[in-house]
């Protein structure tokens, strides 16, 4: 999730598990442990390859079992910064749950998070939530704010640090909720359609949960729709695209594997030319709802281009602000989700 979310979760943590006891600085301790697992981001800033950005981020500061021993050293820290006048377990769940939680939140995006680390690299990525959901995040951080005008031995403090996480763990049911009837609409479309798929996963589109990308694919083709829970029309429009798996043996190198395994099988191929072609990351479904051409519909992508002596070079491809125009890609999204 975005970083605001992170430190309103982290807060919310310091305040349910040591807000009676040291006020406002347990939303303080709380944000910082929620926002600590972030900070990998500063270990990719030296990669001359973004390549490599897929497999630090979200890896051992994300991981359980290092979270687990990191709370460890932290809570021994502010223990003694309290003059041990709090018990030193206190700290030490304050500082776990704050850590843990983060990722637990990340694993529920699209992005994909090695929460098993040293054990497996598995991306675990539930696709239950965008990675920016104001629905989730505004209504949890007021009333985490309000707890903060309160004194911290107020039982209306407690209650309201309680709503908050009720709250947001009923919009989160929500979101899983409408996560359930897009699968159901699309994998009644691609059968009424009779589209051949070995594998359907659906993933919310930024800034809500009400709009579903569904992202189906077998070895050869692809197939990409969207479905709103304010959908008059249940039948779900798929947009098909070949996988081109052939081009993956030509331009075999690290770097390759590496994006592979961050897609979890969802990507495509384009053939450019007989030494250039272009990867596809597709999970996130497509950034324009109304183009069918990969170039179009997919803003973030790489290009692989053989060279000579068969070194494979990966150039990865994102958009500029200037490619992006954001007032006509909020209206498109608005549009899509009310009025399609």
């Amino acid at each position: 999730m975005d970083s605001l979310t992170q430190i309103v979760l982290g807060a919310g943590i310091g305040e349910l598990t040591m807000g009676r006891k040291i006020g406002n600085r347990a939303q303080l301790i709380g944000a910082i442990g929620g926002t600590l697992p972030d900070l990998d981001v500063l270990f990719t800033l030296h990669l001359k390859n973004s390549v490599e950005y897929f497999e630090i981020h979200r890896s051992y500061s994300h991981a359980l079992f290092p979270l687990i021993l990191a709370a460890f050293p932290l809570a021994y820290l502010t223990h003694i910064i309290f003059k041990r006048k709090h018990s030193y377990w206190a700290f030490y769940t304050l500082w776990a749950l704050a850590l843990v939680t983060h990722t637990m939140l990340d694993c529920c995006t699209t992005y994909g998070t090695q929460f098993f680390l040293p054990f497996s690299r598995y991306l675990v990525g539930l696709n239950t939530i965008s990675i920016i959901d104001p629905l989730y995040t505004i209504p949890f951080m007021v009333l985490l704010i309000i707890c903060l005008f309160k004194r911290r031995e107020s039982a209306v403090r407690r209650k309201i640090a309680i709503a908050s996480f009720i709250v947001s763990a009923t919009y989160m049911v929500m979101v899983i909720g409408c996560k359930k009837a897009a699968y159901t609409a699309m994998s009644a479309s691609l059968q009424n359609n009779h589209v051949a798929y070995t594998t359907l996963r659906t993933t919310p589109s930024i800034f809500n949960g009400m709009l579903w990308a569904g992202i189906a694919y077998n070895r050869d083709s692809l197939h990409v729709g969207e479905y709103s829970v304010w959908d008059k029309d249940k039948n779900v429009e798929f947009v098909s695209f070949p996988t081109n798996q052939h081009l993956k043996e030509k331009f075999t190198c690290p770097e390759l594997s590496t994006l592979m395994w961050f897609s979890q099988g969802q990507y495509i191929f384009e053939h450019v030319n007989d030494t250039t072609a272009r990867l596809y990351l597709v999970k996130w479904g497509r950034f324009d709802y109304d183009k069918k051409q990969p170039l179009d519909a997919f803003r973030f992508y790489f290009t692989l281009i053989k060279h000579g002596d068969n070194k494979v070079e990966v150039i990865s491809h994102e958009p500029s602000e200037g490619e992006i125009n954001f007032k006509e890609a909020f209206a498109k999204l608005w549009r899509r989700i009310f009025y399609y």
